[in-house]
């Protein structure tokens, strides 16, 4: 620990100077003397934590502690306590509920140490809390009045998809590739380390993970295809940069830097320079093996007829990377939906053992449980392919090769060579993105937050589509309206990951649902888009309690022993640090469960009232009668550009952006001013429109505003009918 690794062939070596898009600029640890005089865990402890990647509970049975993202490095969310269990559940109860001070909704894993609780939020904001009666300690917002420069910032600054722990430090990612490290206890920022280059549109929106003394972050490149996908390591106690593994070969006009890439260069294609490849949120370090897996994005444009002539696998796009997590050295790597024209890329990494083969001898694998709706099982130590199976309904593939894992392809799918568009399942966003996935090690049961939402994709007609004007090659929406036999809804499914068959499953009346807790109290914990927390049974998936949050829930919850007594802690609010939550509102929220960011803790006995849901204002009847629907139609296209922080259908989730059809613009010039940068103090970034674009954008305001007062109703009940119409343009991805 603390030996500065040696570069690795991927990145320019030696002590020469990065170039300009590799630069990594560290700002050095303060304090260090004060810090080595901290208590560090006994030699004994870490080996513990190493060979099994559990925490030590023994030290302190009564008060235990919930440190990395999965509880253990493995990514099980899975914890050995089981006070709450099917038999004491009905006794569960609210001890406390606090609201953080921030607008925005939260998706992260609450971390838990020493009887703090860490959370992020928008604008990279870590909040740390007392655990036993949720009192903010303290709260570290590194980019407070950091001003957005587009729409794409704009974006970004809202989204974080949680922190890491590593001894007395918290650290956070910030949008504009940074990592800040934070003294736990004050909230004091220690190091802060430059991981991405913003400039050239990269960003930064998941935790970062850390083991044997390092942290591990990836990137974005915000779907454009226009830069190399990196995941980088840095020193967890100094914020030193130690190695950087570039996902995709480089310019295919120059030498690759290794033969690794030479390899990789050859199998993009002719006319086609490299790009994407970025790993934005699935990375699982693998204390055992010390390996760390990347799960990394599809190639850019998703349409593969715009792609390279004769491509081949485009590695390392859509793929499962593992890589030497001390030097960043390649070792293998598995290739999920060559020839992607979905955006099927790797989301959930799990590690776990396995009984494999007739002797069902155990064997160490990697779950891989992507957007495609298979799961994959693999060797960890290889890569090799050991089985697959989907686990929800995809029309994308009939199969697996049985020992390839390569998909047997449905023709009827592929959208891009059908005239007239197809319906694809899972969707682009996938059957599974970051939510958390659960584990039972004892069952070997594994337990998946799953969503299932149709979507519609055609080739782009020439001039003024959607997607052309986007810079994409197709027009898409979601939702079922005008295609029979296709629905929208969530589920928890029970997997069976040996016989690869759905143990049980539970429905939920929207796709977007929180990631799962598996305890050994026989319970699988999960919240919802309609604002319940509730428990389940985990051999039958009977539900066994449920209490209303308050706020819809996309996070999952985190289980520790306080002074004796287990608690679980949950955080709820309006989602809207997630992408798919601000943009497809009526997926993962209900009007009332689009709530102010809080964080819940349950125990057995809590008689605390539940928190109040939110208040939903009514629509007011808009000023302007309605518009040309002509026009309006064109302004949908124009406000895709905006459905990122204001919503589709301008649904917003009500956090830090506002809901234009509450707030509806008074006018065209009004819209013009603001269009044009007048409120970009508070956030508002300025776009470039004509004027012609300005009042189609107008009028598709008022008739969305009218649309929405027309239909509202007084009930915040859920309906029953498909939440997204017909004519909702889709996001290409959540980042």
């Amino acid at each position: 620990r603390g030996t500065h690794a040696p570069m690795h062939a991927c990145e320019s070596g030696g002590d020469k100077p990065l170039p300009y898009h590799a630069r990594v600029e560290t700002v050095q640890a303060v304090g260090m003397a004060r810090w080595e005089e901290k208590m560090r865990p006994t030699s004994a402890t870490l080996a513990l934590l190493l060979a099994t990647g559990h925490p030590a509970y023994a030290d302190d049975p009564q008060n235990t502690d919930w440190p990395l993202l999965g509880n253990t490095h493995e990514m099980q969310h899975h914890s050995e306590l089981e006070e709450i269990n099917a038999e004491t559940v009905s006794a569960l109860g609210l001890v406390w509920s606090v609201d953080l001070p921030t607008a925005d909704g939260l998706v992260g894993n609450p971390l838990i140490q020493d009887g703090r609780i860490f959370q992020s939020g928008s604008r990279s904001q870590v909040f740390a809390n007392d655990l036993r009666t949720g009192k903010l300690l303290w709260t570290y917002a590194p980019r407070a009045d950091a001003p957005a420069g587009s729409s794409l910032e704009a974006t970004f600054q809202r989204l974080n998809r949680g922190v890491a722990l590593h001894d007395d430090l918290v650290i956070v990612a910030t949008a504009d590739c940074a990592l800040v490290a934070i003294e736990q206890a004050s909230g004091e920022k220690r190091w802060e380390a430059q991981a991405c280059d913003p400039s050239e549109l990269y960003a930064i929106t998941g935790a970062p993970r850390v083991g044997d003394g390092m942290v591990f972050i990836g990137n974005t490149g915000a779907e454009m295809g226009m830069n190399r996908g990196h995941v980088n390591a840095f020193d967890a106690r100094t914020g030193r940069h130690l190695w950087r593994f570039y996902t995709v070969p480089g310019d295919p006009d120059r030498p690759q830097e290794s033969e690794l890439y030479e390899m990789a260069a050859a199998t993009w294609g002719r006319g086609k320079t490299p790009g994407a490849g970025n790993p934005w949120e699935g990375i699982t370090y693998d204390a055992r093996l010390s390996q760390l897996y990347i799960g990394t994005s599809g190639a850019i444009p998703i349409d593969p007829s715009k792609r390279g002539e004769g491509a081949g696998d485009e590695l390392f796009t859509s793929s499962i990377v593992a890589l030497d997590a001390k030097t960043g050295a390649y070792r293998w790597h598995f290739k999920q939906a060559p020839g992607d024209g979905w955006n099927y890329e790797p989301t959930g990494i799990m590690v776990a053992t396995l009984p494999v083969g007739p002797g069902g001898a155990e064997r160490r694998v990697v779950f891989s449980v992507g957007k495609d709706g298979f799961v994959y099982v693999l060797d960890a130590q290889t890569g090799a392919f050991i089985s697959g199976r989907n686990y929800v309904r995809v029309n994308w593939a009939k199969g697996l090769d049985e020992s390839t894992g390569r998909p047997i392809y449905d023709p009827a799918a592929r959208w891009w060579e059908q005239p007239d568009g197809a319906v694809v399942l899972p969707n682009s966003l996938g059957a599974h993105s970051f939510e958390a996935m659960a584990f039972d090690p004892k069952q070997k049961l594994l337990f998946i937050p799953a969503a299932t939402y149709p979507e519609f994709k055609k080739l782009a007609t020439e001039g003024g589509s959607a997607a052309a004007e986007l810079g994409y090659s197709y027009d898409w929406y979601y939702g079922s309206k005008g295609h029979p036999g296709w629905e929208s809804f969530g589920e928890i499914v029970a997997w069976d990951p040996v016989t690869h068959t759905a143990m049980w499953r539970q429905r939920h009346d929207l796709p977007l649902n929180g990631g799962l807790l598996h305890t050994d109290g026989g319970l699988v914990f999960q919240g919802s888009a309609d604002g319940f927390f509730s428990a389940y049974d985990s051999a039958t998936g009977k539900k066994l309690w449920s209490a209303p949050a308050g706020g819809a829930i996309r996070g999952a919850a985190s289980t520790v022993m306080v002074d004796g007594r287990q608690m679980i802690i949950v955080p709820s609010g309006n989602g809207s640090t997630s992408v798919t939550a601000a943009q497809l509102t009526r997926y993962a929220s209900v009007p009332r469960s689009r709530s102010k960011p809080r964080l819940l803790a349950y125990a057995l006995g809590g008689s605390t009232p539940a928190p109040p849901w939110a208040e939903v204002p009514p629509v007011p009847k808009p000023a302007v009668p309605r518009l040309e629907a002509e026009k309006a139609r064109a302004g949908s296209v124009v406000f895709l550009a905006c459905a990122g922080c204001h919503g589709y259908d301008a649904e917003s989730l009500r956090g830090s952006a506002t809901d234009l059809r509450l707030r509806l613009t008074p006018s065209p010039e009004y819209l013009k001013a603001v269009l044009d940068g007048s409120l970009e103090a508070q956030g508002m970034p300025p776009f470039e429109l004509s004027d012609e674009d300005v009042q189609a954008l107008y009028a598709y305001l008022i008739n969305t505003a009218w649309d929405a007062y027309e239909a509202q109703t007084t009930t915040n009940t859920l309906s029953t009918t498909d939440p997204s119409p017909a004519d909702t343009q889709g996001a290409p991805d959540e980042r």
